[in-house]
C-alpha cells in the first residue's frame, strides 16, 4: 500500500509540473503503473514476507534480551567485590518430627580450618549421620568411591545389620539424600564374600540402587527451626508435596525451582520459605555447571542470619542439579560470593 501511495503521489506531482500533457493519457499511464506494481507484488508473498520479518524481529529481540541478561551478570562480576568460600563442605542430616511423621532434614556446613578430599567428606558425612542404633555404616563397612558410584562393602552380616521399620526408612533416607547431595548416582552393597547380595536394615539388596529412583524428585529446600539444636534445617520440596514439576509435568528447571522456593503452597505448613520478606531474587540460571542467583535485600529487615539461611538453601538446591559451584550476586551490597560444590 505504501508503494502504491508513493507512485500515485509522484504521478500527481508530474501532472502539476507538466500541464501541457494530456490528462487522460496520464491517467492511463498511472493506472497501468499501479496494475504493474500489483502484479509484481502478490498479496500472499507480501503476507509471507511480513510474517517472516516479524518472526525475525521477535527472535532478535529474544536473543538481545538473553544477551543483555548475561552481559549484566558479566558487568556485575567486573564491578562488584568478590569472595570465594572454602570448598571443604559437609552435608549433615537430622531427623525432624512433625504431624506424627518423621522427616529427614539436611544442612550444609563449610569447614574453614580443614582440607579433606571429597571422597573422605562423603564417607564422614554418611557415617556421622547414620541414624541406626548400632551405627551400621561406621561399624561394619568399608567404602570406596568411583564417581558417580559408591560401593559399600560390609564386614559383617546378620543381626548386626538389623533395624526396625522406622529405622530402616530413616537409614535409607539419610544414605540416599547425603549421597545425592555429593553427586553420587548409584550405590552398591556387597556382603563379606564380595557378593552383591546382603540384607541391610531389613532390606535385601542384590543389585545397584539408583539414587534418582530411590529418592525421587526433590527440587527446592524449605526451612524448619529445631529448638533443641537451635539450628535451621532444610527439607526437600518433594518430601513436603511442594511444587517439583511444571505445568507440562516436567521436572522444574533450576530457575523455576528458585522461583518456587520463594513461597510455600500449604497454608497450614509447619515449614517456611528460605526467602524472607525483604529478600527478592531477580535472576537465576545454571550454565555449564555454574548456578547463578542474583538478588536484592532490604537491609533494615533482612538479618545476617536470614541471608545465611537463604544462601544455604540455594546451595542445596543447586546440588540437586549437580552444580559445580554457586555464584550469589547481591545487588544491594554489590558483592559476589562463590561457593564451590561437587567436584571442587
Amino acid at each position: 500500500m505504501n508503494k502504491i501511495t508513493k507512485l500515485a503521489g509522484m504521478a500527481t506531482i508530474a501532472i502539476l509540473l507538466v500541464g501541457c500533457q494530456n490528462p487522460e493519457e496520464e491517467t492511463v499511464q498511472d493506472a497501468e503503473s499501479v496494475d504493474e506494481s500489483q502484479n509484481e507484488s502478490d498479496p500472499a508473498d507480501q503476507e509471507e514476507q511480513k510474517t517472516g520479518n516479524n518472526a525475525d524481529e521477535n527472535s532478535n529481540n529474544k536473543d538481545t534480551n538473553e544477551e543483555s541478561s548475561n552481559e549484566d551478570a558479566d558487568n556485575d562480576s567486573g564491578t562488584y567485590g568478590g569472595t570465594q568460600e572454602t570448598p571443604n563442605y559437609f552435608i549433615d542430616s537430622q531427623i525432624f518430627s512433625s504431624e506424627n511423621k518423621f522427616y529427614t532434614a539436611y544442612t550444609i556446613e563449610r569447614d574453614h580450618e580443614g582440607d579433606m578430599p571429597l571422597e573422605d567428606r562423603l564417607e564422614e558425612s554418611l557415617t556421622e549421620n547414620d541414624p541406626s542404633e548400632q551405627d551400621i555404616l561406621s561399624s561394619f563397612t568399608d567404602m570406596t568411591v568411583e564417581w558417580p558410584k559408591l560401593q559399600v562393602n560390609f564386614t559383617e552380616e546378620g543381626n548386626q545389620l538389623s533395624a526396625t521399620s522406622a529405622q530402616m526408612m530413616l537409614f535409607y533416607d539419610s544414605l540416599f539424600g547425603i549421597s545425592d547431595l555429593y553427586g553420587i548416582e548409584e550405590v552398591s552393597f556387597f556382603n563379606p564374600d564380595g557378593e552383591e547380595n546382603i540384607t541391610v536394615a531389613e532390606r535385601l539388596v542384590d543389585e545397584p540402587m539408583q539414587i534418582e529412583d530411590e529418592r525421587g524428585l526433590t527440587r527446592g529446600y524449605y526451612t524448619v527451626y529445631d529448638q533443641d539444636l537451635e539450628q535451621t534445617l532444610f527439607l526437600p520440596g518433594g518430601e513436603l508435596e511442594e511444587q517439583v514439576t511444571n505445568d507440562n509435568e516436567e521436572p522444574l528447571s533450576f530457575p523455576e525451582t528458585v522461583e518456587a522456593m520463594a513461597t510455600v503452597d500449604r497454608e497450614d505448613a509447619f515449614y517456611s520459605s528460605a526467602m524472607v520478606e525483604g529478600l527478592e531474587v531477580v535472576h537465576a540460571s545454571i550454565e555449564n555447571g555454574v548456578a547463578t542467583v542474583q538478588y536484592t535485600l532490604d537491609e533494615e529487615i533482612v538479618t545476617e542470619d536470614d541471608r545465611t539461611v537463604f544462601e544455604n538453601a540455594i546451595q542445596l538446591a543447586a546440588l540437586d542439579f549437580n552444580a559445580w559451584e554457586v555464584r550469589l550476586i547481591n545487588d544491594t551490597l554489590q558483592e559476589i560470593i562463590t561457593y564451590p560444590l561437587v567436584g571442587q
